[in-house]
């Protein structure tokens, strides 16, 4: 019994003073060993390309397409969401309306470190459910959207610029809104007389 006890008191102490790898564990990609990192970044030398994704809201973006953009093709990789979030249900907390604005938007800088993408925003406000696209471009506001929307592009210049691909009429309509903007906002970006 005695030496019963000896042995598990032995292993007990083998398994406390032992450190056990965490099973899955994603380091960004600043965080990699040097070689690695450096390739990445080397990568992006090869390439002078511009991608750009637009989502109505944070969560709504591929992050394994931006991943691929920026870390796989090499390329300068950007994400423009119409709103924050902050019109959006919180299971998981407390936070709700700025306060989950201010969540989901660190959220998403968060994951940017992986999938290396540069977050930007329109001024729109995101109010919960939408029940039309039209509601949605009316309560953000067509022209000052467009108007975000246009600004970032001339600035950020993409060579491609995808926006969110979703269809019917079920579910908030915010989704399906903020790819008419994108369009329009992409040919309203050629034109120099609208918004100079």
């Amino acid at each position: 019994m005695r030496t019963l006890r000896v042995l598990l008191s032995a292993i007990f102490l083998l398994l406390a003073t032992t450190s056990v790898p965490a099973q899955l564990r994603v380091r960004p990609v600043g965080e990699l060993p040097n070689d690695v990192a450096l390739r990445l970044q080397l990568r992006k030398l090869a390439s002078t390309g511009t991608f750009m994704e637009t989502t109505a809201h944070p969560d709504d973006e591929d992050n394994a397409l931006l991943a691929m953009m920026s870390h796989g093709r090499g390329m300068r990789t950007t994400l423009v969401s119409a709103t924050r979030g902050d019109g959006g249900q919180n299971e998981i907390g407390p936070e709700l309306f700025q306060a989950l604005g201010v969540l989901r938007t660190e959220e998403l800088l968060a994951v940017h470190r992986f999938d290396g993408a540069e977050q930007y925003f329109t001024r729109a406000v995101d109010f919960g459910f939408s029940f039309s696209i039209e509601e949605s471009i009316e309560k953000w506001g067509h022209d000052e959207i467009v108007g975000d929307y246009v600004r970032h592009i001339r600035n950020i210049r993409p060579d491609v610029v995808v926006g969110f691909l979703c269809g019917g009429g079920g579910g908030g309509q915010h989704h399906q809104a903020s790819t008419p903007l994108t369009l329009e906002s992409f040919r309203a970006a050629a034109d120099p007389s609208r918004y100079p």
